[in-house]
């Protein structure tokens, strides 16, 4: 089999399977789809396995993330599993139900609050604390459920979507940009890469090295939940917390993109951002965006799993 992408994967990658068996001889291109709306919110979410031989996607999508304290709050996660599927879909699963655990607990060491809840009412400090234990929590779970041969790991884009505020949650390369109407990529997530110079710092601190591209020559992610063969220690699933403000008059809010690095290895944030301005001028259809994304991104090269959601403010 004599695919370009795959030359660049074997001068890059240490796996445990040998390249050729985690790739196709013909990429899948069969989509599967999502479309849902609430008030001010609108979202489309495509996925599609491509040269993969196995797809190790998985999303979870809650409009309210409760119908009570929390019924504002929207919820959009996708991870990114690796060497198996069993991580990401138990994080599918159960992460949102231990995050509403967690911020339930939390409030219960302040004020009483009556009806649905706004960031202006939390205690943000502990807001943001809560949310980083609780993907540690996670990874503590995933733990204590291992099986001897599992050796699965995934990692994380997560976007919350509150009254006031939106919070931007990411552990690895999975990655989300906010863009305004006019097109204009108003907020990135940051990759924790093994090209990162901090991450590099982080790890060397840790004792631990980068060689091939890879920590320890293994993870070319430098985050990740799951992953227990390695030292937590140097890739704990530590996430990053960026927030913005809905009602920003100077920048009216036009979408956010959810995406795992299946877009991001061949398509930039602006690049991304402009694509879809473009098709949105065409067609209202965001899950017929979504898919001329993946289809977009094929071409370029993109050799692994595809999902995206494309979460449109009206």
């Amino acid at each position: 089999m004599n695919i370009p992408f795959l030359t660049r994967h074997r001068q890059k990658r240490r796996l445990s399977k040998s390249v050729d068996s985690l790739f196709l001889s013909k990429p899948i291109t069969t989509k599967h789809h999502e479309h849902n709306k609430k008030e001010q919110l609108e979202y489309g979410l495509s996925f599609m396995q491509g040269w993969r031989s196995s797809m190790e996607d998985v999303h979870c999508t809650l409009l309210k993330l409760d119908d009570k304290a929390w019924s504002q709050w929207s919820y959009f996660s996708i991870f990114d599993g690796h060497n198996g599927l069993d991580t990401a879909r138990k994080c599918a699963e159960d992460f949102h139900r231990y995050l509403l655990k967690s911020f339930n607990e939390m409030l219960k060491h302040g004020e009483p609050i009556d009806g649905p809840l706004k960031s202006s009412q939390l205690d943000l400090i502990l807001f943001r604390k809560t949310i980083k234990q609780t993907y540690f929590f996670m990874d503590e779970q995933l733990r204590k459920s291992k099986t001897q041969h599992d050796e699965s790991g995934a990692v994380v884009i997560t976007c919350l979507i509150g009254p006031e505020v939106i919070y931007f949650m990411n552990v690895g390369d999975a990655r989300a940009i906010l863009v305004s109407k006019t097109g204009q990529v108003l907020l990135s997530t940051h990759d924790h890469k093994t090209s990162d110079p901090d991450e590099q710092h982080r790890i060397a601190e840790k004792g631990g090295s980068i060689w091939d591209n890879r920590v320890e020559g293994q993870l070319a992610m430098t985050r990740v939940l799951g992953d227990f063969s390695m030292d937590k220690d140097l890739v704990p699933p530590d996430a990053d917390i960026k927030e913005y403000t809905i009602h920003d008059t100077n920048n009216p809010l036009g979408f956010i993109v959810l995406a795992c690095d299946g877009i991001w290895d061949v398509m930039s944030n602006k690049e991304c951002a402009k694509f879809i301005v473009e098709r949105m001028s065409r067609t209202q259809d965001l899950c017929k965006i979504c898919d001329e994304v993946l289809e977009e991104c094929l071409k370029r090269g993109s050799a692994d799993n595809m999902t995206i959601y494309i979460i449109k403010f009206l």
